[in-house]
């Protein structure tokens, strides 16, 4: 089941849920009516009376086996019916009791009301819903597992065909260029198909486009004041440590696009809060101190 099965299963299931709650509250319901009704039948209002002095939740009246003495305080005579809706708690405990000592008393019919089928339903649905949950986390996880690898795989291609193409252009400056190009755009791919949200799939988006080596190197300075020239050993080893340093920038912020959003936000923090604080030049000797701490020059 892909992504897009998942959420209509899912779906249907919690709608099952919802219809189902409301189903068991219903028996549920027709229990307490049912109870009710027995426990409220003026000849089991005696019974009830005695059953609550037993169970010390109120209090009988002296002379009246229909009345009894409810409440913390125990001081305000009520009949059945009235403790039945001031004390609706203490009403049901003891009612249950009674119900439960009398043979002739109904049972709870959760069977022929289809409670049971209904509790089981909703179980169902609940096991059905958390199993769909679990898939789709798993799912999840196997796809982000796949698109970093595909990004290692990716990055670790590119980096070597960089270091291939700079070995022959130190020698050649007509060296191919085609396969860095390949390798540039399948990385560059792979960073857009981490799909990852807010920041960090814009800086995913910008390291693509920003990646070294779009075109291939330039062996001759045009820009010289003397006219065109062809770049000197050393400044064709300047120029492939600049895309080494390009190169290794890039790679290690791959890979913290890989790490977790919290841990990458964090780091970026800190490398904005680093970079905007203002660095101190370092003194040259004229700016020195004279002479020691003590000597006051």
């Amino acid at each position: 089941m892909d992504r897009v099965g998942v959420w209509p299963a899912a779906l249907g299931c919690a709608v099952a849920v919802v219809c189902a709650v409301p189903s068991v509250a219903f028996a549920d319901q027709k229990e307490d009516d049912a109870r009710v009704v027995y426990c409220l039948d003026p000849a089991r209002q005696p019974e009830i009376v005695r059953a609550a002095g037993q169970l010390d939740v109120a209090k009988p009246v002296t002379g009246d086996p229909a009345r009894l003495l409810a409440g913390p305080t125990r001081t305000r005579a009520l009949t059945v019916e009235q403790w039945y809706v001031r004390h609706p708690k203490d009403f049901g405990r003891v009612c249950e009791a009674v119900m439960a000592a009398r043979p002739d008393a109904p049972a709870p019919a959760k069977d022929e009301g289809g409670g049971g089928v209904r509790d089981s339903a909703l179980l169902a649905a609940l096991g059905v819903v958390f199993t769909l949950f679990i898939q789709f986390v798993e799912r999840g996880t196997l796809r982000r597992r796949e698109r970093l690898t595909a990004l290692t795989g990716a990055t670790g291609t590119f980096s070597y065909e960089v270091e291939l193409y700079l070995t022959a252009w130190r020698e050649n400056a007509r060296s191919p260029h085609g396969e860095v190009a390949t390798s540039r755009a399948a990385l560059a791919a792979a960073l857009r198909g981490l799909g990852l949200p807010g920041a960090r799939g814009r800086a995913a988006g910008d390291l693509g486009r920003t990646l070294p080596l779009p075109e291939p190197l330039e062996a001759v300075d045009v820009k010289s004041a003397g006219g065109a020239r062809s770049l000197t050993t050393d400044e064709r080893a300047a120029e492939i440590g600049r895309v080494h340093a390009e190169l290794t920038a890039n790679v290690a912020e791959a890979q913290e696009l890989t790490s977790w959003a919290v841990v990458w936000h964090v780091r970026r923090y800190i490398r904005r809060l680093r970079s905007s604080r203002p660095r101190t030049p370092p003194r040259t000797p004229d700016q020195q101190p004279r002479g020691g701490p003590n000597t006051g020059a």
